[in-house]
């Protein structure tokens, strides 16, 4: 039965959800449980019903039709590298189901234009030449450059994110993804801007800025000091039960900081999602990777972060995640973490990277002279200084200091 449907595109297969209506709930394909109580049998159900009950009786449907287009279209599991996706069903013949809400329409069409504008042509809805991503939007960037920005603002999981990315990456698209939820799985998973989640009539009009809140990052390095220019240490993290800490180790360090975290940040006339895109295909803003993380850098600045540590390297190939197995004997400590059972995620996005650190020089200790003979040379009673003759009193003086001790009360007497 399912094998005469025709599923969504891998692009799209990635990034669906998929809701089940009998418990009311998102089902995490990610997954082994689905995210939910006894999910493994549900999983099992739901496989079997393959080819025996039609996919409108199945209880899959697609939560953003639903919620963005108030209809309810029902949805199928397909596998994929041996993984579960879903896809939304529509009959033979009928079209490709699109679930964008005019908020994410709104910020590819005013991208679009602002790209045009500046002189970078631009195209909406544009496919890589292998067919596997298609682009929101495609510009055509300064040197070849090919940047495609993709606004996203419903929630994805952090396997297809990474999916996304690594077919626009084989295609040699340089992809800008624009979030608007601070805890979404994709911040620092991919090259990626956040921005204000703004109304569709706000985005539209292209005299209203949409400020960059995080994913652009400046280096900076100098003295971990309070005069110093790093704002805060990074070796030192804020302590609830001691607010008035300093916070500073006075070492010297090389840090990379988001802007509304550094040194120079104003709070007002910062970046613009505009200015940012422009200067990404024109090349004055480059992607970055460090541990993991991705964002972006000035290219100046990208140009001494790569001298001081390197070109980033080529992303290694995942292994396949294991859905299937007897478990039963191993501990959830021995388990390593995968695709199907990460470890807690911290929040990634406004971080800072410590790239190097130099200890502070301890003060040297004063250091005693020495005549020839290796004994220490006594300080002179008045000046301080190494002194070697004896005065009238055998303490250790000049002879200029001692006479400009016996001048003073003389002068102080003729003043009077």
């Amino acid at each position: 039965m399912d094998e005469d449907l025709k599923p969504d595109s891998d692009e799209d297969l990635y990034r669906n959800p998929v809701f089940y209506e009998p418990a009311g709930i998102v089902l995490d394909l990610d997954r082994e449980d689905l995210g939910i109580p006894n999910g493994k049998e549900l999983l099992d159900k739901l496989l079997r019903m393959r080819r025996r009950v039609p996919v409108e009786q199945r209880g899959l449907i697609c939560p953003d039709c639903r919620d963005i287009r108030k209809r309810r279209v029902p949805m199928y599991l397909v596998e994929r590298d041996g993984v579960w996706l879903a896809s939304h069903y529509r009959k033979p013949g009928g079209k490709p189901i699109s679930h964008e809400s005019d908020e994410h329409l709104a910020r590819k069409e005013r991208i679009a234009k602002d790209s045009e504008d500046h002189g970078f042509p631009a195209d909406i809805e544009s496919s890589t030449p292998d067919g596997r991503a298609r682009l929101d939007v495609r510009i055509s960037g300064a040197n070849g450059l090919v940047l495609g920005y993709e606004p996203q603002l419903s929630p994805q999981t952090l396997r297809g994110m990474r999916a996304r990315e690594g077919f626009r990456r084989r295609g040699k698209i340089q992809s800008v993804w624009d979030f608007a939820d601070p805890d979404h799985a994709g911040i620092g998973t991919v090259p990626y801007v956040r921005t204000p989640n703004l109304p569709a009539s706000v985005i539209r009009v292209q005299k209203n800025p949409i400020a960059i809140r995080d994913g652009n990052f400046v280096l900076q390095e100098g003295q971990c000091t309070q005069s110093g220019a790093i704002t805060r240490c990074p070796n030192k993290p804020y302590d609830p039960e001691n607010p008035t800490d300093s916070g500073y180790c006075g070492d010297w360090h090389r840090l990379l900081v988001p802007v509304h975290q550094s040194a120079g940040f104003e709070g007002e006339g910062g970046l613009t999602l505009t200015q940012f895109i422009v200067e990404a295909a024109a090349g004055e803003r480059v992607p970055f990777q460090h541990n993991g993380h991705h964002g972006w850098l000035p290219l100046d600045q990208w140009q001494k972060y790569v001298e001081a540590n390197g070109p980033s390297r080529e992303e290694s190939k995942r292994e396949a995640s294991v859905r299937r197995g007897d478990r039963s004997d191993r501990c959830t400590e021995d388990r390593p973490a995968s695709d199907v059972r990460a470890e807690p995620r911290e929040r990634r996005g406004g971080r800072m990277f410590l790239l190097e650190t130099r200890t502070a020089q301890e003060p040297k200790a004063d250091e005693v002279p020495l005549d020839a003979s290796g004994q220490p040379i006594p300080m002179c009673r008045f000046c301080g200084a190494p002194a070697s003759m004896p005065g009238p009193e055998g303490l250790a003086e000049h002879w200029t200091c001692r006479r400009k001790a016996d001048e003073a009360p003389a002068a102080a007497g003729k003043v009077a």
